[in-house]
């Protein structure tokens, strides 16, 4: 890797920090969420009801591409203004703005309208929850959408310009409201204070705070509604892939609501506790450096330097490797603990812990897949190219089905956990072997078969020391007998440092630059 090529690796890692703490932040309030949840919902037929209210909105979320927004508008926004075209850059994000809010409005309407029998068409895919119920949270949660719809758009143009601080707030604004929501309303609504939570926090995060980020852009702000003009149709069409595909996070979430709902009452809570806990490791290192890096390899694409692009990523993709492996495993070992210690109070009993821990050991087996997936898609996406990475993704996750299937019956929720790791593997090999294929010799995996080895040692390493610590500090009488949350605590506490200090060690040994550039930073330096 040249300097240049070095330094733009720096600079991404240097802007991906920035974004870990915004992420680890809102990841962290994310957990208190679903531990507020944990407490007052437990694995309750109700809380079947919260989690299968969330299924209609994010699928009409998904509809009008809300979550891709970055992905596809970047690459227009960035390429007019490259091209000295800013009037027209500017005037995509207005017909955007107008075309978008008019046809979600619409859906949400129409939804909100037919909820009662499109609920009804869900039959037990609800769990063990009350049709009444999903219906009435499913309803106040619905105009949340538009609210993502303009925070989605409004966040995009701020990190086209590089601008992170605004659109860090949006999650933790969310999940503040969710709290809140829970906290003062849940004693006289239950779980539907949540609800209204979700709605309050979604106007707040996305929608009001967003618009002073967009102030600050000063930006020619006109009504446009033209659906013939020609940037909003390119739009469409790298949209249209990943409304009609199943991308990972998105099959994810529906395979484990279509396929865990029959599993009876607690698995659908279960699983969505296990899912959020590993969501949040692949959110702090995964989307963190995604976010980070896709406006530097956008630039790249857009330039035409392919070369370059490809060791930016392999440099990005090498030192999520390492890391994310060795911190899964490690929290492999320590799942009881973690699940114990994050959710456990209220109505999540131990018997609840225990109904989780396996599920969430699963997940976390394909969070490095999960992690380096934000990395290798957007590759393709710099270079405006979303059909082939959706299509391969689809296939994948459409293949996956029986295994789905299949694994519920034999296992139950851990098996849906499983198969959803398993997915996640194939899907980022097959993206590997397409990029491979496509770009010849110029490609960003060499550094990770050079790094593959190392971080497996040092995730074997750590596990381990993890795992070992953990039963050491269980046999001692006063702790196995003191099984507190406290307790809990203080047996992850040291058998995960324990373990991480292993990993790190062993890849300190290996020569890992990465490694060393790390721990020089925190050694005395001589005189």
């Amino acid at each position: 890797m040249t300097s240049s090529h070095g330094q733009m690796v720096r600079s991404i890692s240097a802007a991906s920090l920035i974004m870990m703490g915004s992420v680890l932040l809102s990841r962290v309030l994310g957990i208190v969420r679903e531990m507020v949840l944990a407490g007052m919902g437990g694995t309750s037929a109700e809380m079947d009801a919260y989690v299968a209210a969330f299924l209609l909105p994010e699928f009409l979320n998904h509809l009008l591409a809300g979550g891709f927004m970055s992905i596809t508008f970047i690459p227009l926004f960035q390429e007019r203004l490259q091209q000295g075209d800013a009037p027209g850059a500017w005037r995509l994000f207005n017909n955007l703005l107008c075309a978008g809010t008019l046809v979600m409005a619409l859906l949400v309407a129409a939804a909100w309208i037919f909820t009662p029998q499109l609920v009804a068409l869900l039959g037990d895919r609800i769990g063990g929850a009350s049709p009444a119920q999903v219906t009435r949270l499913t309803r106040i949660i619905l105009p949340a959408q538009i609210f993502f719809y303009w925070g989605a758009l409004l966040l995009a143009v701020q990190f086209a310009h590089q601008q992170f601080l605004l659109p860090a707030l949006a999650p933790l604004l969310y999940n503040g409201g969710i709290i809140l929501g829970g906290l003062f309303l849940g004693r006289w609504l239950g779980v539907e204070g949540f609800a209204w939570g979700v709605l309050v926090g979604a106007l707040a995060g996305n929608a009001l705070v967003q618009t002073l980020g967009l102030r600050r852009l000063r930006p020619p702000l006109t009504w446009v509604l033209d659906f013939r003009d020609a940037g909003l149709r390119r739009y469409v069409w790298l949209s249209l892939p990943l409304v009609l595909g199943l991308g990972m996070q998105f099959s994810n979430e529906m395979a484990f609501r279509i396929f865990g709902a029959p599993l009876g009452e607690g698995a659908l809570a279960s699983l969505n506790y296990a899912l959020r806990i590993m969501w949040a490791l692949v959110g702090l290192f995964g989307q963190a450096v995604g976010i980070a890096s896709f406006p530097f390899l956008t630039r790249l694409a857009v330039s035409g330097r392919l070369g370059e692009l490809n060791q930016v990523a392999a440099g990005v993709l090498r030192r999520l490797l390492l890391l994310v492996l060795p911190v899964s495993v490690v929290l492999m070992a320590l799942a009881p603990e973690v699940v114990t210690v994050v959710f456990q109070r209220g109505r999540f009993t131990a018997q609840s812990a225990a109904q989780t821990a396996p599920v969430l050991q699963w997940y976390l087996a394909g969070a490095f897949a999960f992690a380096a997936m934000t990395i290798v898609t957007r590759c393709f996406y710099a270079l405006q190219n979303t059909w082939l990475p959706m299509v391969a993704c689809t296939a994948v996750a459409l293949a996956s089905l029986p295994l789905y299937a299949w694994f519920s019956r034999l296992w139950g929720a851990p098996g849906i956990a499983l198969a959803g790791s398993l997915g996640a593997l194939v899907q980022l090999t097959v993206l590997s072997w397409l990029w491979v294929r496509r770009h010849g010799s110029q490609t960003p995996w060499t550094p990770l078969g050079q790094g593959l080895w190392q971080a497996l040692l040092a995730a074997a390493t750590a596990g381990g020391m993890a795992f070992g610590v953990r039963s050491l500090l269980w046999s001692v009488d006063a702790l196995a007998t003191w099984k507190t949350s406290y307790s809990h605590a203080l047996v992850g506490g040291l058998a995960g440092g324990a373990g991480l200090v292993a990993g790190g060690l062993v890849l300190w040994t290996l020569g890992a630059p990465e490694a060393r550039q790390f721990l020089q930073k925190w050694l005395p330096k001589k005189a």
